[in-house]
């Protein structure tokens, strides 16, 4: 970026995104990037809108994204933001360890997962920079590296709407209807309507066929 130049020679800093719907979580990032030379914090967004609008404007080198902002989840958004700026690099910082919706976070394109309330996440930030995948240390369920190959859009799955994904990342967690109508805020007949639509959509007989089979096709 042009405002990032280097006057004296030395490396420009990396930029960095910061997608985040909490003003003290934002803030915190700002502190920690502030004491170092080589990552500037140059945008800061609230919701998937504007985070993929900054995204597309800004072309940072990396976005540190939430791995819940309001009722979205990380993984849908992580393909949002790699397709607005393919040369972005994403990092979730989050405090839940689930490892479910961490891994398809890293099937959607995340290079790098650091717990907040730990103090790896400049670390992080250099390890993505660097070419690596960074997987927070107490994450022990995680693989330290990248699925590839994921599944096309034409494949099984494909035509999952956001919705439909977001219930299935949180009905992997062991959820019932009930407990996954109220942390989306939804109705719970329209969770069930939802999930009908998920065994449809990936040929299962039940929940349990559902997920094994979305864990084949790397959607979890």
């Amino acid at each position: 970026m042009a405002d990032l130049a280097p006057t004296n020679g030395a490396a420009a800093p990396a930029s960095v995104l910061v997608v985040n719907d909490h003003p003290i979580v934002i803030d915190g990032v700002r502190q920690i990037l502030a004491g170092t030379a080589d990552l500037q914090l140059v945008g800061e967004a609230a919701d998937p809108a504007g985070a993929e609008a900054l995204a597309r404007q800004l072309q940072p080198d990396i976005v540190i994204l939430d791995l819940k902002l309001g009722e979205h989840l990380a993984p849908p958004l992580c393909r949002t933001l790699l397709g607005a700026s393919p040369g972005s690099t994403v990092v979730i910082h989050t405090a839940f360890d689930d490892p479910e919706p961490l891994r398809a976070c890293l099937n959607a394109g995340a290079t790098g997962i650091v717990l907040k309330g730990t103090r790896d996440l400049v670390e992080a930030l250099r390890s993505v920079l660097a070419g690596n995948v960074f997987v927070d240390p107490s994450l022990t369920d995680l693989p330290a590296s990248r699925a590839q190959n994921l599944p096309g859009r034409n494949g099984l799955g494909a035509s999952l709407t956001l919705r439909e994904y977001e219930v299935l990342c949180v009905m992997a967690l062991g959820r019932t209807s009930k407990e996954i109508a109220e942390e989306l805020h939804l109705a719970e007949n329209t969770v069930r309507s939802y999930v009908q639509s998920l065994l449809q959509k990936l040929q299962a007989r039940n929940r349990i066929e559902a997920l094994a089979k979305a864990r084949s096709l790397r959607l979890l």
